[in-house]
């Protein structure tokens, strides 16, 4: 979010720097003067800010995995790419959205949210939609009451970034729609969640990591709040309050 306010600032500072010129300096006052180096400059640099800005808020993004929250299905460090528009085109900075677009359970999110005390960049699994009835208890996660089926349980190990080495049980989770990889510690850790029975409101979704027993999740810090879809009111345009 950082970066793309700076994008925004940047275009219309540049942008603004166009207009004054052509504002207070028409094209014939420069016919033997040239241009100032600065309005070159901006009139160089404008278009790529433009598209860089664009492409980074209503397309793509990268985004590099900070945490070891979501293994064995990502590692921490890697480098995956965004899509923004699938789920709705939305405001830039804002995050409202202006086109309709539904998640499905499943899906992998990225999101903003506080980490530690600061606004970061969070990507979980979408395991409850709104209406849902969401638990998790006994290492085993409760869909409408009809847990997701565990399969293909095994030993693995879970490489940390400090090099050390966790005995870990991986399996295949079954939530209806789609499979997925997940770790599980072998200590009895599953216990006095914040939020392991809930019923997940409107606009609202619960998400997990998929390293169940190292991710900070829905478990403790809640719901994920999704911006609602906000259409233009054609009516309200021009109106004098």
């Amino acid at each position: 979010m950082i970066v793309e306010a700076i994008l925004l600032v940047a275009v219309l500072v540049v942008g603004f720097v166009l207009c004054l010129d052509k504002i207070l300096y028409p094209r014939h006052s420069r016919l033997f003067r040239g241009k100032p180096k600065l309005i070159s400059f901006a009139q160089g640099i404008f278009p790529i800010l433009l598209l860089v800005f664009l492409i980074r808020s209503f397309t793509f993004e990268a985004f590099r995995i900070p945490t070891a929250s979501m293994k064995p299905t990502l590692i921490e460090g890697d480098l995956i790419v965004v899509d923004k528009f699938s789920l709705g085109v939305r405001v830039p900075l804002l995050g409202y959205r202006l086109t309709p677009g539904q998640p499905q359970r499943g899906d992998v999110v990225v999101f903003r949210g506080k980490l530690e005390g600061e606004n970061a960049g969070i990507i979980k699994r979408i395991v409850g939609l709104p209406g849902d009835h969401i638990q998790y208890k006994n290492r085993t996660l409760y869909v409408n009451n009809n847990p997701a089926i565990q399969l293909d349980f095994d030993s693995d190990i879970d490489q940390q970034s400090d090099g050390q080495q966790i005995k870990v049980m991986r399996a295949t989770e079954d939530l209806g729609n789609m499979r997925h990889y997940i770790f599980m510690s072998l200590r009895n850790t599953d216990t006095g969640y914040t939020y392991e029975d809930i019923v997940v409101p409107k606009n609202s979704y619960f998400v997990l990591g998929d390293n169940r027993n190292n991710s900070l999740d829905s478990r403790y810090f809640g719901l994920s709040i999704d911006w609602p879809h906000k259409s233009v009111r054609w009516k309200r345009i021009g109106k004098i309050n």
